[in-house]
């Protein structure tokens, strides 16, 4: 569809590393920028049941014996997350359970479905749960610079506070378009996402659900979209993804 400004994707991380990992012949950075939303924080999450009530419980156990957690997709964010958690706090490897959904990946994790005892869930994919009656899931830690100030996870503890030092990786929400579009038919789409995330509605989703509210486009945005895509390679690399 190069050219066609008829047609846009609304996208978040897996469009770095499907296209990495399946070694398809193109590039993020070959596609058109619009706009970035926000960024979706992870938050590492366990069952309301678990004996586990800091960061530091979790490290200590994960460091003991190799822990099944869950996440979407294979080789995907969440995975490259629980990797880096790997990594950083020195763990034993993860046994990583691929879902096909933020949904299903809570859910596993509400159930214990397959031994699963942690997830890293976006906040809005854990909320229901979070919130029910009574509470199947419980957030330890939020991989965010700053506690969320707002809405039902104020003032959850950041996990740097508590000595589990990742603050720099989102879920990006963000729309893109094929590539070759015109700089005027670019502009009219980032103008379309600029009204959505000025909008009353925009601003309580993402209050509601802890994002960050960061919205980037033109040289910003495609920037960043470079950045996320070495960011990806290496991860890529990293955990020998592509073969």
């Amino acid at each position: 569809k190069r050219g066609d400004m008829h047609y846009i994707m609304i996208t978040l991380n897996s469009f770095f590393t499907t296209i990495i990992t399946q070694k398809l012949p193109y590039k993020a950075t070959d596609f058109t920028p619009i706009a970035n939303l926000a960024l979706d924080p992870f938050f590492l999450w366990v069952n309301e049941d678990s004996p586990w009530k800091t960061a530091p419980d979790f490290v200590k156990a994960a460091q003991d014996k190799s822990i099944v957690v869950a996440g979407t997709g294979s080789k995907q964010e969440d995975e490259a997350l629980f990797r880096r958690i790997q990594s950083t706090a020195n763990t034993k490897p993860f046994t990583f359970v691929p879902q096909t959904s933020g949904a299903t990946v809570a859910a596993a994790l509400a159930g214990h479905q397959g031994g699963v005892d942690a997830t890293v869930n976006n906040p809005s994919e854990g909320i229901g749960l979070y919130q029910a009656t009574p509470r199947k899931l419980r957030p330890l830690c939020a991989f965010t610079p700053d506690s969320p100030a707002a809405g039902a996870y104020k003032g959850l503890a950041t996990c740097k506070s508590q000595g589990l030092d990742i603050t720099d990786y989102y879920i990006m929400r963000a729309v893109m378009a094929p590539p070759s579009l015109s700089a005027g038919q670019q502009k009219f789409w980032v103008d379309v996402f600029k009204g959505v995330f000025d909008s009353a509605d925009w601003k309580k989703f993402m209050d509601d659900n802890a994002l960050d509210p960061k919205f980037l486009s033109g040289a910003d945005f495609t920037k960043f979209i470079a950045d996320y895509q070495k960011l990806h390679e290496d991860i890529a690399a990293k955990n020998n993804w592509v073969q």
